[in-house]
C-alpha cells in the first residue's frame, strides 16, 4: 500500500511539475480596450485560441476615455504594458508620427509561414482606409503615398435607434397622420425626424434623448447633424488627411442650418443633456418613454435583447458615419509575432462570423450575408449604414482640438438660447484655426 501511495505522489508530483512547465513556457498577450460589445466579443471566445497555441491572452476592457489615457501613457513611457491595443482613428496621428505602433507589412515580415490575408478584400474598403491606413512619410502630409497601419477590430458607425411600440401604436399612427399628413414610419428624412420628435413630445414621453457629454460623445453625435445634413468642419475626404491649409467650412450656410436643427431639437430631448454619455443614453431608452436615439452600433448588442421593443435603421439621409478603429501593435512589445497572429485568427472570415454573433460590428462585408448574424435585429441597418458610410469625424493632428472645441460651444449654445448659432460657429472656426495652427508648429 505504501508503495502505491508512493506510485501516486510521484505520479501527481509530476502532472503538476509539467503543468509549471507548461504555464511558465505561455507566452502571456495583454490586450487593452475600450469595454464595448467589440472587446467583450473577443474575449468570449479567447480559450479555444488559449488552448491551441499554449498561449495565455488578457483582456484590459476600460471605460472609452480609460482606455485612451492607458495606452497614450503605456507608449509615451515605453513601458510595454500592453502588447495589442484597440484604439479608435482619432488615435492613428498621434500613435504613427511617434512611432509607437508596427505597420502591418513590418508584422506580417515577420511570421513565417506567411498568413492568408485574402480577408483584406473582404474590408469594407472606405472604412478600412479612414481607421487604419496612414501616410507613409508622416511628417509629408502633402504626399499621396499611404501604407496600411492596422487591420480593423471593428467599424462602428451610429443607428437611428426607435421604439417600436411607440411607433406601431394605432391611436398614435392616426394622430399623427392627422397633425402632419403622412403615416407614422420609421423617419428617413431629416424634416420627418424632427416632426416624430416633436410629436412623440407629451408630459411623460420624449421625441429623442441625445448624447451632449463630454469625452467625445456629444462631438460625435452632433456630426451625424451635421455631415448628414451636408455641412462639414473641413473641405477632405478622410478625417486623418489635411494640412494647416486645409480649408474649414464649420461657416458654411449647410453647417449653420443643420446646427439649427440640431439645437431645435432641446424641447424633445430627455436627460440631463450634459452628462449624457452612451451607456446613460442606452438606460433612459430603455426605460421606454423615448420615441428615438442615434445610438452607437457598438453598444447595440445589448438592446438584441430588447428586440421587441426596439427597431433599427440607418440615420435620415443618404450617409452614415464611417467610425471604428485598428489592432495597434506596441513596438515595446516583448511578444509581436505573437500579437499579429492573433490578430490574423481573429480577421478570418469563421471567426469574424462568431465574434459578430456576439457584438462585434464586423469589418467584413461577407459577415453580414450569415443567416444566423442575419438574426440580430440590428444587423441589416448596420450593414447598409457601412455601405454608405463617408468620413465625419477628424482623426488627423487636430482630432483632440476639434472635438473639444465643438463641444465647449455647443454645449454654451444648447444652454443659451440667446446665442446666434451664426456667431458660435465662427468662434468655432477662429479657436480651431488657432488651435490647429500650434499643433502643426510643434510637430
Amino acid at each position: 500500500m505504501k508503495t502505491l501511495k508512493t506510485r501516486i505522489y510521484s505520479i501527481c508530483a509530476m502532472a503538476l511539475l509539467l503543468i509549471l512547465a507548461s504555464c511558465q513556457g505561455r507566452v502571456k498577450l495583454t490586450v487593452l480596450g475600450e469595454d464595448s460589445s467589440n472587446l467583450q466579443a473577443m474575449a468570449a471566445l479567447k480559450s479555444e485560441y488559449e488552448r491551441e497555441n499554449n498561449i495565455k491572452i488578457v483582456f484590459h476592457p476600460n471605460t472609452f476615455e480609460d482606455a485612451w489615457n492607458k495606452s497614450i501613457q503605456d507608449f509615451r513611457h515605453g513601458t510595454g504594458l500592453y502588447d495589442i491595443v484597440l484604439q479608435y482613428n482619432f488615435s492613428l496621428s498621434t500613435f504613427v508620427r511617434n512611432g509607437y505602433v508596427y505597420c502591418i507589412d513590418d508584422l506580417l515580415d515577420m511570421m513565417d509561414p506567411k498568413p492568408n490575408t485574402s480577408f483584406e478584400q473582404d474590408l469594407f474598403q472606405k472604412a478600412w482606409k479612414e481607421v487604419g491606413w496612414y501616410y507613409k512619410d508622416p511628417s509629408n502630409p502633402n504626399s499621396d503615398e499611404i501604407q496600411k497601419i492596422g487591420y480593423p477590430f471593428a467599424i462602428n458607425t451610429m443607428l437611428l435607434t426607435y421604439n417600436k411600440k411607440m411607433f406601431e401604436d394605432q391611436d398614435m399612427q392616426r394622430a399623427y397622420k392627422a397633425k402632419y399628413g403622412e403615416d407614422l414610419v420609421v423617419p428617413t428624412t431629416w424634416e420627418q425626424f424632427r416632426n416624430i420628435a416633436e410629436f412623440f413630445t407629451t408630459s411623460n414621453t420624449y421625441g429623442i434623448c441625445m448624447q451632449g457629454a463630454e469625452g467625445g460623445w456629444l462631438y460625435y453625435e452632433y456630426c451625424n447633424y451635421l455631415y448628414g445634413m451636408d455641412g462639414s468642419v473641413f473641405d477632405k475626404t478622410r478625417g486623418w488627411e489635411g494640412t494647416l491649409y486645409t480649408p474649414m467650412t464649420i461657416t458654411s450656410p449647410e453647417a449653420v442650418a443643420a446646427t439649427k436643427f440640431y439645437r431645435s431639437l432641446k424641447p424633445f430631448n430627455k436627460g440631463n443633456y450634459t452628462t449624457v454619455d452612451a451607456t446613460e443614453q442606452i438606460r433612459l431608452l430603455q426605460e421606454g418613454n423615448v420615441a428615438m436615439g442615434i445610438v452607437w452600433s457598438d453598444y447595440l448588442y445589448e438592446f438584441d435583447k430588447y428586440g421587441e421593443n426596439f427597431g433599427f435603421a440607418p440615420i435620415p439621409g443618404n450617409k452614415s458615419a464611417i467610425a471604428g478603429g485598428s489592432f495597434y501593435v506596441n513596438k515595446n512589445s516583448k511578444n509581436p509575432q505573437e500579437a499579429i497572429k492573433y490578430i490574423m485568427h481573429l480577421m478570418q472570415p469563421k471567426m469574424q462570423i462568431e465574434l459578430a454573433k456576439r457584438g462585434l460590428s464586423s469589418p467584413l462585408k461577407s459577415t453580414y450575408n450569415d443567416p444566423e448574424v442575419q438574426k440580430i435585429s440590428y444587423s441589416n441597418a448596420l450593414k447598409t449604414s457601412l455601405e454608405r458610410g463617408v468620413y465625419m469625424f477628424e482623426a488627423g493632428i487636430e482630432a483632440e482640438i476639434v472635438s473639444q472645441v465643438i463641444t465647449n460651444h455647443i454645449q454654451r449654445l444648447w444652454r443659451n438660447d440667446n446665442l446666434k448659432v451664426e456667431d458660435v460657429l465662427e468662434q468655432i472656426k477662429q479657436e480651431i484655426d488657432a488651435g490647429r495652427k500650434e499643433a502643426h508648429k510643434n510637430l
